[in-house]
């Protein structure tokens, strides 16, 4: 169903969840992402943009759908952000509505999620590098069926795992990854 993009943020600012919640726009291939902890935003990134910056870019955009992962985090903390309160004053000011839920997509609503998933797992084995290697082995080595199915990211968890040297790492990645497929 399409909804308000800030009453989703302030959904989930009220409820005090913790998560990412990710946005696709409508020209960029990368994803906006909101984190969020016990209802605060604490960090805000698309490729290479991060805290304010993205949050200034990404209020120049027009935003299409959205997804929420629940209980992921990464230790990465946007200091120079407004408050969660006042970046939902700026969208109810915009008035941009959204796809969520079941109108999303649900293969790419899934995709997502794993994606995301698949890069908090790798962030926690090799630092913030993960989440790049994350989408360069997706664009360049990764050729899934349409819709990506089961098989598809196993091999692609296969390939990601080849990113980390140290055997336990590697070991409690697989276990983070296998969780999410």
């Amino acid at each position: 169903m399409k909804k308000n993009l800030a009453d989703v943020l302030e959904s989930l600012f009220e409820d005090k969840k913790t998560g990412i919640l990710s946005i696709t726009v409508s020209s960029e291939k990368n994803l906006y992402k909101f984190y969020f902890k016990n209802g605060q935003i604490y960090h805000l990134s698309s490729g290479f943009k991060k805290g304010k910056a993205c949050l200034n870019d990404f209020l120049e955009k027009e935003p299409l759908s959205c997804s929420f992962v629940p209980q992921v985090s990464v230790d990465i903390i946007s200091n120079d952000i407004p408050s969660t309160e006042e970046i939902i004053k700026k969208l109810k000011k915009m008035n941009r509505f959204v796809s969520f839920g079941d109108d999303a997509s649900a293969e790419s609503s899934d995709f997502i999620k794993i994606k995301e998933g698949l890069k908090v797992a790798l962030i926690k084995q090799i630092g913030p590098i993960g989440g790049k290697i994350v989408e360069k082995i997706i664009q360049e080595k990764w050729t899934p069926s349409s819709p990506p199915v089961k098989e598809d990211f196993i091999k692609l968890i296969d390939l990601l795992k080849d990113e980390i040297d140290d055997p336990l790492s590697r070991k409690e990645f697989l276990t983070d990854a296998n969780k999410l497929i």
